[in-house]
């Protein structure tokens, strides 16, 4: 049964390495724009540790281990009885470096070279497995390099509609919910994060709601069936969800209320979802949630990761307007991000190895769904 966050309640994981299953090189890693208290001088440091780490095993997984990892992602998460993944279809893939604008009025029909995110939706799908992707965001890593808002406003959202309208064209009846862009709520802490470059992302809403509306409406168009989701970062005390509602069918909220602290593991605080649904009239989904493993100087364990995953699922499931949650992560991997607790949201640890989270997702997903 294919996902449907208007009619029924979806439960699913979020992929940060979308890389691992698409046969390209993994990312840089990044600094957090949730944690920025490091100095100068120690942000400087760590990068270039990082860049000397990327350079030693930034190669491109070969084709044939990426469609391995994703027929394994697929059996895995069937067999467990998740419903969606939700995941980063980063610009990039698609489009190393930017279209010439000569063709771009051509792309629609000729639609891109090459796809790598074919084989993973088409293993996923396959085993009754929906598939939410992240259309055009706007990280600098995810961009076709050297494409900004900054060189052109009118510009980037022209190459946006034409990149969203090529993949919306070519997943139509794949694909049934795509979410536009990334907490655009929180675009300034991004850009001081250095998750995204440029002055663009700090204006406030002429750009963010011509870009939103851009993309919103790229995807109706292509696809007058499929389903459009905003996602705010919801930890902020102060949320104007009104301002991003008018840009999508669905509204997502990302919850971590134990990114800065370990203790109480309480997952009440996505309430919050279902005042937001009143309030706008529609359907909410958790779309990130989570709690890390470790590192245990710093207080988190394994077992309160297991109690915050089984707790948010039941609380999410139990409030009127809530459609859906996406456990952050499915997957630890050896792309390591600052602060460290970043490394450790899998359900699974870095070698493959299921933690005590992954077993008690399974027992809510049993005890949830029936």
């Amino acid at each position: 049964m294919s996902m449907d966050l208007i009619r029924r309640f979806s439960f699913g994981v979020n992929l940060d390495d979308t890389w691992r299953y698409s046969g390209v090189s993994e990312p840089k890693s990044i600094i957090f724009p949730h944690l920025l208290s490091l100095s100068l001088r120690e942000r400087g440091r760590f990068e270039k540790v990082e860049e000397a780490t990327i350079k030693l095993r930034n190669q491109a997984i070969p084709q044939d281990e990426a469609d391995r990892a994703s027929l394994a992602l697929a059996d895995s998460l069937r067999s467990i009885g998740a419903d969606f993944v939700r995941c980063w279809f980063p610009w990039r893939f698609f489009e190393p470096v930017p279209v010439p604008e000569a063709d771009l009025g051509s792309l629609l029909d000729s639609g891109y070279e090459r796809w790598p995110t074919d084989g993973l939706v088409r293993a996923l799908v396959e085993q009754g497995i929906s598939v939410l992707p992240v259309l055009a965001c706007g990280y600098e890593r995810m961009l076709p390099h050297g494409l900004s808002p900054d060189a052109g406003e009118e510009e980037y959202l022209k190459r946006a509609e034409t990149h969203a309208r090529a993949l919306v064209r070519h997943y139509r009846g794949k694909i049934s919910t795509w979410q536009i862009e990334n907490e655009p709520n929180w675009w300034a802490m991004h850009e001081v994060g250095g998750w995204r470059t440029g002055a663009s992302w700090l204006e406030g809403p002429g750009f963010r709601d011509a870009l939103l509306k851009v993309l919103n409406d790229a995807v109706h168009e292509e696809d007058p069936q499929a389903r459009t989701m905003t996602n705010l970062e919801a930890d902020e005390e102060k949320l104007e969800v009104a301002e991003f509602a008018k840009y999508c069918d669905i509204v997502g909220l990302d919850f971590y209320p134990n990114y800065k602290a370990s203790e109480p593991v309480d997952a009440a605080v996505i309430r919050r979802a279902q005042d937001v649904s009143k309030e706008t009239g529609k359907p909410v989904m958790i779309a990130e949630t989570g709690y890390p493993s470790g590192p245990s100087l710093l207080g988190y364990s394994e077992k309160k990761q297991a109690d915050y995953v089984q707790r948010v699922m039941r609380e999410a499931f139990s409030l009127e307007g809530v459609t859906g949650i996406g456990i952050w992560r499915y997957l630890d991997t050896s792309w390591s991000s600052f602060p460290p607790q970043e490394n450790h949201f899998g359900l699974i640890d870095e070698k493959e190895g299921p933690k005590e989270a992954w077993y008690r997702y399974g027992q809510a997903l049993k005890e949830l769904k029936g």
